[in-house]
């Protein structure tokens, strides 16, 4: 599980019943003020002429002398904001993520060069159209939410099978390995012999060996909970090659529970005369046997409907649950209050001290 905190600071405070009520106490601060500016008899001493004292400054003197009460008023202020306990709700939210873990095993023959999987006024071959619809499915894009929380590796086989993105939640680099998928060929368009041949049951094989043995936790102290595994098997024709046969690599996965999604691309092979239908009667078993689903997509839209349902069908799990801790500021106000009070008393016994 994954425990995400995500702390939002608010600007404002609270105050806790039934502390709150302190703050009644403000409204003696004026009755306060006027008792301590009322006239008093205070000792005197008597001079012979208070020209002198006038010429001193008398006013400011004045406005010096109502320094010392507006200073107790304020400290005597902060101390009852302070037994009012003022609180900063800082709120946050644990997310238990139950993700999925998918691995995409992708045709990269040479028929996939074919360009019937184009959209309208562009020219794509099929594994470019596969590229931009599977680049979207992981990493969300219009009608795509995106798979931010799921472990997702990737597969490449034509004759061979090949393991070129181990399962990841790194998506950005796995994005990267699939940008840079390609099928080479010569200035004539031919690829190399390694590529004209199609092993799909070694390519559901290699996939079932790297999800086979994927702890249902992982992560340090069980960050991430993979509560399904997935295959999702994209071809444009017929097993012709390698050593496990695509109904033994099916009855593989099916044993290690792994659920495959079989996707056959493209309209058929294409001949001088014409397109020949591709036979997915592997496909569907493969599907049946894993408790997954086949699809035929015959053009990008049809592709991109594929991927929104396989979506829809595997959907990660997220459990968010909120809960606020609260800070107590009261001793920022008591601090206050006794640099006030200090300040107060320093100026009482220095410059603002009264004779006698």
């Amino acid at each position: 599980m994954s425990h995400v905190h995500l702390p939002l600071t608010p600007s404002w405070l609270l105050w806790p019943y039934p502390w709150v009520w302190a703050l009644l106490l403000l409204l003696v601060l004026p009755l306060l003020w006027l008792l301590w500016l009322r006239p008093q008899r205070r000792p005197v001493i008597r001079f012979s002429s208070l020209d002198a004292l006038r010429a001193a400054g008398g006013a400011t003197r004045r406005r010096a002398w109502l320094t010392l009460p507006a200073l107790r008023t304020a400290a005597l202020g902060c101390l009852i904001v302070a037994a009012a306990r003022p609180q900063t709700p800082n709120e946050s939210r644990r997310i238990l993520v139950e993700g999925i873990a998918i691995q995409m095993v992708l045709d990269t023959s040479v028929s996939m060069l074919d360009i019937d999987l184009s959209p309208r006024d562009q020219r794509m071959t099929r594994v470019d159209v596969v590229k931009d619809v599977f680049r979207r499915f992981v990493a969300g894009e219009d009608d795509l939410p995106g798979r931010p929380n799921d472990l997702i590796g990737m597969i490449r086989f034509a004759k061979y099978a090949d393991s070129v993105c181990p399962l990841t939640l790194d998506h950005a680099a796995l994005l990267e390995v699939l940008k840079g998928t390609d099928i080479p060929t010569d200035r004539f368009g031919r690829a190399p012999d390694e590529y004209n041949q199609t092993a799909i049951g070694d390519g559901l094989a290699l996939a079932v060996e790297r999800l086979k043995d994927l702890k249902r936790t992982t992560g340090s102290g069980g960050q991430l909970v993979i509560t399904s595994r997935i295959v999702v098997l994209l071809t444009d024709g017929e097993n012709n090659t390698g050593m496990i046969a695509p109904e033994q690599a099916g009855e593989l996965a099916a044993t290690y529970g792994i659920k495959v999604y079989t996707i056959l691309a493209g309209t058929g092979q294409r001949f001088a005369w014409g397109r020949l239908p591709m036979n997915d009667r592997d496909l569907r078993r493969i599907a049946e046997v894993t408790g997954g689903k086949h699809y035929v997509a015959t053009n990008r839209d049809a592709l991109e409907q594929v991927y929104k349902e396989i979506d829809q069908l595997e959907r990660t799990k997220t459990e968010e649950h909120s809960y606020v801790e609260w800070g107590e500021l009261s001793w920022k106000w008591l601090a206050v209050a006794f640099g006030l009070l200090s300040l107060q008393t320093l100026l009482d016994a220095t410059l603002l001290r009264k004779i006698p």
